[in-house]
């Protein structure tokens, strides 16, 4: 009997694949090279047209986090708020204030062109605006609480239990909705958990995560930055769209400082800009080979 199966009594295992196999030395073989050096030639064309546009929504995110971050820094330095207290308040300043310092490493990696492992900076960014989310709803005490204590090591709000809160809010919201005559809206938080998930999937480097940053037919990994521009392309794109995430939660936040009318106002303007560029430069694969000449499938 051999590795691959095992007797179990009398019931046969499906055999299992092999795992261990011998690596033999050769040289990279010339066609795999040849393909290297086209696809270079056929890169550099498409990034003509896709650098400008991922330099666009970049310059856009970051007027939007820097206008965030002004009005976040204006409440320590206007009011007396005890920044690290034991407060509602103080738990809402402060975890804004980590959105906007992980959106602020996002698009760090957003410019030098990471790929796959901006995700997990994007997880991040996303549980936490979940987690604040429910910190602004004055009906949620005891998630806040267990912020707030921070105590040993499972002292803090779990992502299934932010998730539920945010929940039970659109549940009152679209009973409120209801109430006045209007239709229920489709609920977040099915969509959020697949968002987490697959952002999730490359923090843990589950295999097909690690597989997605190979490049097979060049035989080459991306170590970060991604050589494609139209993967650089769509990680700007999805970094605008965390944008807009930070801006909802970090602005809908703020309004406990400023006053109800202060996301319309201020905030909404400055979604409207990104997605003014997202519409002016548009960065999906199509539009891009569209207007670059003679780009082939990689």
């Amino acid at each position: 009997m051999d590795d691959a199966s095992r007797d179990t009594g009398g019931q046969s295992e499906i055999p299992r694949r092999l795992i261990d196999t011998p690596l033999n030395l050769r040289d990279l073989p010339a066609e795999v090279q040849a393909h290297r050096d086209r696809v270079r030639k056929e890169d550099a064309i498409l990034d003509e047209v896709a650098r400008p546009r991922i330099e666009a929504h970049i310059a856009a995110c970051r007027l939007v986090a820097k206008q965030l971050q002004d009005w976040h820094q204006r409440i320590a330095d206007k009011t007396d708020l005890e920044l690290i207290g034991y407060s509602r308040a103080a738990a809402i300043w402060l975890l804004a204030g980590r959105c906007l310092g992980l959106l602020e490493a996002l698009l760090v990696q957003i410019e030098a062109g990471i790929d796959n492992e901006a995700l997990i900076t994007g997880r991040a960014i996303h549980e936490a605006a979940r987690i604040l989310f429910v910190f602004c709803d004055s009906e949620e005490e005891e998630l806040l609480r267990v912020w707030l204590d921070d105590e040993g090591k499972q002292g803090y709000v779990k992502a299934g239990a932010a998730r539920a809160a945010q929940d039970r809010f659109e549940e009152k919201l679209n009973e409120a909705m209801e109430g006045d005559g209007l239709r229920r809206f489709n609920k977040t938080t099915e969509l959020s958990a697949k968002v987490y998930d697959a952002m999730s999937r490359v923090a843990h480097s589950r295999r097909s995560t690690c597989v997605n940053s190979v490049w097979e037919a060049g035989r080459q990994m991306a170590y970060g930055r991604h050589p494609s521009p139209l993967r650089r392309a769509s990680s700007a794109s999805w970094g605008s769209a965390m944008t807009v995430e930070v801006a909802n939660a970090v602005g809908d936040a703020l309004r406990a400082f400023y006053g109800e009318g202060f996301f319309g106002k201020e905030v909404a303007p400055l979604i409207k800009s990104i997605e003014a560029v997202g519409e002016a430069a548009p960065l999906d694969e199509a539009t891009i080979r569209g207007a670059a000449s003679g780009s082939v499938q990689r």
